[in-house]
C-alpha cells in the first residue's frame, strides 16, 4: 500500500489516516513527475539553443554584461544578439529591444553553477551609440548573487 511507505505525514488515525496518506503520497509523486516533464525547474541551459535564459543581466560602462549557463565552452561567439529598433522612448530618442539567442551548444560538462558572464560592448559589438534606452526580451533567472 502506498501510505505504508510514504515519507510524508498525513494528519488523522485509522482508515481515514490511511487514505489521507495515500491520497497525499499520490498527490506529491504526481506533482514531482509534472513538474520534472514539464520543466519547472530550470533546464541545462547551455545546451539549448535559441533564446537564452539569462542569470543575470547589467548595464553599465558602455557594456552589457550578462550571465548564462556554461559547461566551459560557452564564449561570446555562442550567441546572437538580435537589436530591433523599437519607438522612441522620449521625444526623438530611439529605443532598441535586445535579444541574445544562443547558436551553439555547450557540450563541455565542467561543473560552473554560476554560470560565465559574457560582456558585449554595446558601441563596437551591438552598433549602438549616442543617446538611446534599451530592454532586453530575454526572461532572467533570479539566483547568481551579485559580486
Amino acid at each position: 500500500m502506498v501510505s505504508r511507505n510514504c515519507p510524508m505525514g498525513a494528519a488523522g488515525r485509522g482508515e481515514g489516516g490511511r487514505r489521507m496518506k495515500g491520497t497525499v503520497c499520490v498527490l506529491a509523486m504526481i506533482l514531482v513527475f509534472a513538474g520534472a516533464c514539464f520543466g519547472l525547474s530550470f533546464p541545462d541551459g547551455q545546451r539549448q539553443l535559441g533564446e537564452a535564459v539569462l542569470g543575470s543581466l547589467t548595464v553599465k560602462d558602455g557594456a552589457v554584461v550578462v550571465n548564462v549557463a556554461s559547461g566551459g565552452c560557452t564564449a561570446r561567439e555562442s550567441f546572437k544578439v538580435h537589436v530591433e529598433k523599437s519607438g522612441g522612448a522620449e521625444g526623438d530618442i530611439p529605443h532598441y529591444i535586445l535579444t541574445f539567442e544562443r547558436i551553439a551548444a555547450d557540450d563541455c560538462k565542467a561543473f560552473l553553477p554560476e554560470g560565465v558572464d559574457l560582456v558585449f560592448d554595446l558601441e563596437k559589438d551591438l552598433g549602438l551609440s549616442g543617446r538611446y534606452t534599451l530592454s532586453v526580451a530575454n526572461r532572467v533567472r533570479p539566483g547568481k548573487k551579485p559580486q
